[in-house]
């Protein structure tokens, strides 16, 4: 079983291919985006199909309100994660319970939210109203509160994207970003929210102030290796396919460098055409290498139950009520 891959697929629904594909690749989790929805009844049929694959992935979308909601196409836009904090904690959780209810429904079990970096004026970040406060101190009880919200719903939250891009100047979905010594403070933040039920996601950016200067954050096994000790729940390299990694090598030597590195997971979202690659590329890693087969079994032990627990049945009406109330928490219309 290949659970430290968490990948996408192509569209609406599986083809033979595909299907065949995912069942020899047994992923451990599938992530899905706004390409795999058309309408609700499909997204439950495709939701069911992958659930019931050989390996039981978990499965994973990004919804954090704003513009990083992959099903708005069937609930509305929500309000984006500074417009929910600054309208205060409460507003944060009904944020957190409309996208709870939402993964519910369709029978998906993780949100890669909240987002945990603090919002710098010299950021790129901070820009993109993703951010749940300008201080450690309310990202913090924001981000408590989105998880609250999240988890009352029965959907396992993940943290990102560690140590903290705050600081960093550039989009690292296009380059490499370099934090400042801000980050060792904000890294800080993620420690206090890790519990055994939630993920944390690591960032491709250079973190000189917690001991990492030479490569990314994802593939340095001193900061890997320290949040490691620290979660209880699986840690997973961001997409491996941004602009961050392209000095570092193929995505399947992204993929070994990531997990060599303490990683429990790794994101191949589009470059589908390389899941097949990155299993294969990183098993015969693991042959050769029995300090990173060792790895990878406690791995798959780390990642077993995550994101695979019993949902609430949530009805639609409900859905669509705690999204109406996100919105006029806030003030903004759907």
């Amino acid at each position: 079983m290949s659970a430290f891959l968490v990948c996408g697929v192509a569209g609406l629904e599986l083809d033979a291919g595909e299907r065949a594909l995912l069942e020899e690749l047994r992923p451990g989790g599938i992530v899905l985006f706004a390409r795999n929805v058309a309408d609700r009844k499909q997204l439950r049929a495709l939701a069911a199909e992958l659930a019931a694959l050989p390996s039981r992935p978990y499965l994973a979308v990004d919804l954090e309100g704003g513009r990083v909601n992959r099903l708005e196409s069937l609930i509305g836009a929500l309000p984006a994660a500074a417009s929910a904090a600054q309208a205060g904690l409460q507003a944060v959780r009904a944020l957190a319970e409309a996208a709870g209810a939402a993964c519910a429904h369709f029978g998906i079990g993780v949100d890669f939210a909240p987002v945990v970096d603090v919002a710098r004026p010299e950021g790129w970040l901070g820009g993109e109203a993703r951010c749940l406060g300008t201080t450690e101190h309310a990202v913090r009880g924001a981000a408590f509160a989105y998880l609250e919200g999240l988890e009352s719903l029965g959907v396992a939250g993940c943290l990102k994207h560690y140590p903290g891009l705050g600081s960093g100047a550039v989009d690292s979905h296009r380059e490499l970003p370099l934090l400042d010594d801000s980050a060792a403070g904000e890294s800080r933040v993620f420690h206090a929210l890790l519990a055994p039920g939630r993920a944390v996601m690591v960032a491709h950016a250079l973190a000189p102030a917690i001991g990492e200067a030479a490569c990314p954050a994802s593939l340095s096994r001193t900061v890997v290796g320290r949040l490691r000790r620290l979660a209880g729940g699986p840690v997973i390299a961001d997409d491996l396919e941004m602009g961050a990694l392209s000095e570092f090598g193929t995505i399947p030597e992204r993929a070994a460098a990531a997990l060599g590195a303490g990683c429990d997971q790794v994101l191949v979202c589009n470059a589908l055409e390389a899941r097949a690659g990155v299993v294969a590329h990183v098993e015969a890693a693991g042959r050769r290498d029995p300090v990173l087969a060792a790895r990878l079994r406690v791995s798959e032990a780390r990642v077993a139950g995550f994101g695979r627990g019993e949902l609430p049945k949530v009805n639609w009406d409900r859905v669509r009520g705690l999204s109406d109330r996100a919105r006029a928490m806030v003030g903004v219309g759907s």
